[in-house]
């Protein structure tokens, strides 16, 4: 079973995915850009993640921001590009996706959440 890190602020979104994941996944949840790095943070002195869900439009910190910081960090501990933990940027919106793979995000999946198209993109990236 690997580790996900689910960050939304819409609570729905949250446990849907988490939903999603059952029996795949151990899942923590963050309900804002704050929150994930703590979480980030904490598990790097246990166990880290195996994949992040990040969604992009967040009150107090964004998404995007949220994808900088943990690249930096990486950057820190000297992973290069694509060594760092996978991820997926969840959206309802195209638009700010061009900025996030800017940031060093992996993948994302467009909001309504299709459970089978969630899967198939965390098999894709776990399997890298």
């Amino acid at each position: 079973m690997w580790r996900a890190l689910v960050v939304d602020d819409n609570f729905a979104n949250r446990k849907l995915i988490l939903e999603i994941l059952k029996g795949k996944a151990e899942c923590d949840m963050a309900a804002n850009g704050k929150e994930a790095l703590e979480a980030y943070e904490l598990s790097l002195n246990e166990k880290p993640y195996d994949i992040i869900f990040l969604d992009i439009a967040m009150p107090d910190v964004s998404g995007i921001e949220v994808l900088q910081e943990i690249r930096k960090k990486e950057t820190q501990q000297g992973l290069g590009a694509g060594e760092g933990v996978p991820i997926i940027m969840v959206t309802a919106y195209k638009e700010p996706l061009f900025e996030a793979f800017n940031k060093g995000c992996d993948d994302y999946i467009l909001k309504p959440l299709i459970p089978d198209r969630l899967i198939e993109k965390v098999e894709e990236k776990l399997a890298k």
